[in-house]
């Protein structure tokens, strides 16, 4: 029995011993199973987390993206497009610095220079090592051996540890020591060269410098992507500057246009006026343009123009301001110039033109009229005005020459007027036929008219066209309507000075239906909408020429643009009514319409004097005046015939 007992302690002994080791199994295995779990959650994080930062990162590059797509569309000026794009890389990506490189012309061959950088801690301390900004670095785009020529060149991402290779042949040249403390700056981080190609031309080139000390496939791709939209970024605000540019310049010269030199010369008086700074004024006008476009066509005409653009362009100051005024008529501001360097500036510009012959046309010439602001006058019209009369004077006293402004210039407005009546005939500013200009034109410069004040003048004028269209419209009122208006006048207690503007306004108004195309005077039918239109205005367009270079006679020119209101306001241009018409527009009205339907036109007989009356009593208050209809009545009643 004691040995039975023995041998059963002994099996549950190795029972138990079995069942240990099966559990210290069990246990290290649900051990080994818990590592391994462990090391898989481990991995499973730490790949959640790198998913996680790509995303971020990914989600960073997106708006970045969005960003700079954002300021592409902005229209804004390219150098903050670039800044906008170099500050997003650096800001918002977690890159330590980037600059851009751009090609420029220099001396007959090409240099990189820094367009747009950071302007951060790390430029600071770039700034402090080279000892001066690193916009003052120049890298010749002909250094063989330079890496960032070679990216361009090659047109392919390079990356390096070291400005060594990207500063080679630079200058000023960075020595030795100041590329290690770059290189220091940085730790050995990763330095990305990307090429920046424009519509197939190498523009520059993005320098990138990464936290990271290797360059990765993703982080490759991304700036691949980013460049491509540096270039679009380019490309599209290149545009904007092109349509800005073509905005403000004349196409035919590449000088400023009308519109931009209206808005310098506005900025300019008002600069000058509160520095107290003087600035001249030069005003061109290129001599014969009509006699070159009739003796070589207008191609020559055009070159000739060219030339003169081109001779103001090479003239020019950077702070000049030169455009093209007109059809043949230039303007150029001299900001800080006063009345003896303008004229000095003149005459340097009227020798240059000459001494350079125009192919297929031969010298051409220019007239030339200075004023200088805070010497002639202090206003912006009066510069204008007083330009404009010495151009006159220069033209008088036989062009090719330059004239000062004088202050007493308006004493002599009839010779003005004179001038601007010939050059507009000249020029066929008005559509007066050819043969009618160059009718006029002789006989005004072989009349004594120079002798004769304004109004005789125009009295001349309007007699001339009426000789020359022989008797379609010589009916003899002109001298009629002047005295019969200013009686009128007179009875409406009207001043002296009031008077003699109506009797100018008059004339013109003659005038200018006078010149008006002879497809339309000589009409043997009623006129179309559109002959009715230029029938209108017309008279407007002639006095406006005329009265162009006498300011003072503003209000001449007013009264004429108002006769065709009517007292119910239903009239042209303004829809004025009443008494707020201009008394002088309303007689005007009066006695053109009377005279009108008193005359033989081709398209009809003139209507009787009762008939006329009966016309003018039935739109008194509508289309007239009524008080003024019965009192031209009762004056015209008293005489019948035209003198």
């Amino acid at each position: 029995m004691p040995l039975n007992w023995y041998k059963n302690i002994v099996n549950k002994v190795k029972n138990y011993k079995n069942k240990i080791g099966a559990l210290e199994h069990s246990v290290l295995d649900e051990g080994q199973r818990f590592r391994d779990i462990f090391e898989r959650n481990a991995i499973l994080e730490k790949e959640i987390s790198e998913r996680t930062n790509e995303l971020n990162q990914a989600n960073k590059s997106l708006l970045t993206l969005r960003h700079i797509w954002g300021t592409m569309n902005s229209s804004e000026p390219l150098s903050e497009v670039l800044s906008t794009v170099v500050n997003g890389l650096s800001n918002e990506l977690d890159y330590l610095y980037c600059a851009l490189f751009q090609i420029y012309d220099k001396e007959n061959s090409s240099i990189l220079k820094v367009r747009a950088a950071n302007d951060n801690e790390f430029a600071a301390k770039i700034q402090d090592i080279l000892k001066h900004p690193l916009e003052n670095i120049e890298i010749s785009i002909n250094e063989p051996k330079n890496i960032v020529n070679q990216s361009i060149h090659s047109r392919d991402i390079k990356c390096v540890k070291s400005f060594k290779h990207i500063f080679l042949g630079s200058n000023p040249e960075i020595d030795s020591e100041k590329l290690k403390q770059l290189d220091s700056l940085f730790a050995n981080r990763s330095i990305s060269i990307l090429p920046i190609i424009v519509q197939e031309k190498p523009f520059g080139c993005l320098i990138a410098v990464s936290i990271r000390n290797e360059l990765s496939n993703t982080e490759r791709n991304f700036l691949s992507l980013f460049v491509g939209q540096i270039e679009l970024a380019v490309t599209i605000a290149g545009l904007f500057e092109q349509i800005r540019e073509q905005a403000i310049t004349d196409g035919l010269t590449g000088l400023y246009n009308r519109r931009h030199f209206d808005q310098c010369l506005s900025s300019e008086v008002d600069r000058a006026t509160r520095l107290k700074q003087p600035f001249t004024l030069v005003i061109l006008d290129l001599d014969h343009l009509k006699f070159i476009n009739d003796t070589y066509g207008h191609p020559a005409g055009d070159a000739a123009i060219c030339h003169i653009g081109k001779v103001l362009k090479q003239n020019a100051r950077s702070v000049d301001i030169p455009a093209r005024y007109g059809g043949e008529e230039f303007a150029v501001i001299l900001p800080g110039i006063d009345v003896e360097g303008g004229k000095i500036a003149a005459e340097r510009l009227r020798s240059a033109i000459e001494s350079v012959p125009v192919e297929g046309v031969g010298t051409v010439t220019a007239s030339i009229g200075v004023s200088t602001l805070l010497r002639h006058t202090g206003s912006l019209n009066e510069l204008l005005e007083l330009a404009d009369q010495a151009l006159y004077r220069a033209k008088r006293n036989g062009r090719n020459q330059v004239q000062i402004a004088t202050k007493d210039e308006q004493a002599d407005w009839q010779l003005l007027a004179l001038d601007a009546f010939i050059d507009i005939l000249t020029k066929q500013h008005i559509s007066v036929s050819s043969n009618v200009a160059n009718q006029l034109i002789q006989k005004l410069k072989t009349s004594p008219i120079q002798e004769t004040n304004l109004t005789g003048f125009l009295y001349f004028v309007v007699e001339s066209l009426v000789k020359t269209y022989d008797t379609v419209y010589e009916g003899g009122y002109t001298q009629q309507k002047i005295e019969i208006t200013s009686q009128l006048a007179e009875t409406m207690n009207l001043p002296d000075s009031e008077i003699e503007k109506l009797t100018l306004a008059v004339l013109l108004h003659d005038l200018g239906n006078l010149m008006m195309p002879e497809n339309i005077l000589l009409k043997p039918g009623p006129l179309n909408d559109e002959e009715r239109k230029k029938m209108l205005e017309h008279p407007i367009i002639t006095a406006r020429e005329i009265l162009k270079p006498i300011k003072s006679a503003a209000p001449i020119v007013y009264m004429i643009e108002h006769y065709r209101e009517h007292w119910d306001g239903s009239g042209y241009p303004g829809n004025l009514s009443g008494d707020d018409i201009p008394i002088c527009s309303r007689i005007i009205a009066v006695a053109s319409a009377y005279f009108g339907m008193i005359s033989d036109r081709p398209y009809r007989k003139a209507l009787s004097q009762e008939e006329a009356i009966n016309i003018l009593r039935g739109g008194a208050g509508t289309s007239w005046d009524k008080n003024l209809v019965e009192m031209f009545i009762k004056i015209i009643q008293k005489e019948i015939e035209p003198v």
